[in-house]
């Protein structure tokens, strides 16, 4: 294994690196029903077998004519014709629109043969089999031509796109009740510490110097939501053999280990990814939180993700590398971060880009108000509760009020969206 690096690698680099780690991942086509595709990502691009609508069809309800029959039509002169015949929806009239006649139709119906126009009933006038008209519509008034919505061969969903309930609408409407999607990567995550306690109610008293599992709640749940399976949460303790050996039994397509990368005497991560012939494509970020990061594969080729211990460092870490290798091994595209704007100066870190747990507003006019939180230090957690978003703080001296900064959005189970400050529960500060 090389030395370290006597620099950081920068927090752009380090995500190139996790994108180009993802992208090794080969995971498989697998066809899904449409009622368990929402949250999948679509292997390859759907297109439409067919016209969508396949036929011309009425966007009210009323009656079917030819135009040039109502020519004539006025306030003061109306025109009557005969109402030779019914068109509902899932059941066409059963003749073509003859010159001199009408045909009563509903709203979505096949547009008869012959008929080029929809009068609404509210402007029609109905009696003794007859419709009588004020006026005269234009050509193509209230019919929905076919294939306005998908040509025939048209993209109905591209590969890469991970997909919500929205997708399901014109997937269904085209007629497919499966969809490719790319198989889930499956994620091991080891998680170390001799002083962490798992399981432990919030009223059990912990031993001195103990405390409450963290990372292996959080890594897989996060690794969840971003689209990968959970192969085996594994605890290991701070012990050399039994870190080789966590490493090497890991099961699935990427590991994820959390904790043991500092120097320390019982710190066994990379000396055991040494033992093992890993990969290390880098070690040590350009990141507060999360400058102990280890990036590599092992010799058979899986990914290797080693994350710092304290948990607010593995929160940010996992969420701009590890997330980044999963949606590239998910064929998604980087993902982009929103622009808000800083509603009060922060520090700056020559050197290192600082991605601070934040609390973004949406103001009347659009504008993102970022409002860095208090307890950004690694070991703290309660920011994290308050958070919706990380702001991504440049490098260098510090932030005025006002600075635009990336923001990367949070996703709490409900969806991001829902997460920001409503502008009425929390006026502009």
């Amino acid at each position: 294994m090389p030395p370290d690096a006597p620099t950081l690698t920068p927090l752009d680099e380090a995500v190139a690196a996790a994108r180009r780690l993802g992208a090794t991942l080969v995971l498989p086509a697998e066809d899904v029903a449409l009622d368990d595709a929402v949250g999948r990502t679509v292997a390859s691009d759907v297109t439409a077998v067919r016209a969508l609508p396949g036929f011309a069809s009425s966007a009210m309800d009323g009656f079917a004519v030819r135009a040039a029959d109502l020519a004539g039509a006025t306030a003061e002169v109306a025109v009557a014709l005969p109402v030779a015949a019914e068109s509902r929806a899932g059941e066409p009239a059963d003749r073509a629109l003859e010159p001199g006649h009408v045909i009563r139709i509903a709203t979505g119906a096949v547009i008869p043969a012959g008929a080029d126009a929809v009068v609404p009933y509210e402007e029609v006038v109905e009696q003794d089999g007859h419709a009588r008209f004020a006026a005269a519509p234009a050509d193509g008034a209230f019919v929905r031509a076919a294939g306005t919505d998908l040509a025939a061969g048209g993209l109905v969903v591209a590969a890469g796109t991970r997909l919500g309930v929205q997708h399901l609408a014109p997937l269904s409407g085209a007629g497919f009740t499966h969809v490719p999607v790319r198989r889930r990567p499956r994620v091991t995550v080891l998680h170390t510490g001799d002083e962490v306690v798992r399981g432990a109610g919030p009223d059990v008293e912990l031993p001195p110097g103990a405390v409450h599992d963290v990372n292996g709640v959080v890594v897989p749940a996060l690794v969840r939501t971003w689209g990968a399976d959970v192969a085996a949460t594994v605890a290991v303790p701070d012990d050399r053999g039994a870190t080789i050996d966590a490493i090497r039994g890991a099961d699935g397509d990427l590991v994820v280990v959390c904790g043991g990368l500092s120097m320390g005497p019982h710190d066994h991560v990379r000396p055991a990814l040494e033992a093992l012939g890993a990969r290390q494509d880098l070690f040590r970020v350009a990141l507060q939180p999360g400058k102990p990061t280890w990036l590599g594969a092992l010799p058979s080729g899986v990914p290797v993700f080693g994350l710092p211990g304290n948990p607010a460092s593995v929160f940010v870490t996992a969420t701009l590398l590890v997330r980044a290798a999963l949606d590239a091994a998910l064929g998604r595209p980087p993902a982009e971060p929103l622009r808000g704007r800083l509603t009060a100066p922060t520090s700056g870190l020559p050197g290192r880009t600082a991605a601070r747990r934040a609390c973004v507003r949406v103001y009347p006019e659009g504008t993102l108000a970022v409002s860095i939180l208090d307890g950004q230090a690694s070991h703290l957690l309660g920011s994290l509760g308050q958070a919706n978003a990380l702001a991504i703080v440049p490098p260098g001296e510090e932030q005025p009020a006002g600075a635009v900064v990336d923001v990367v959005p949070l996703e709490p189970a409900d969806g991001w969206a829902h997460s920001w400050g409503s502008v009425h529960d929390h006026p502009r500060t």
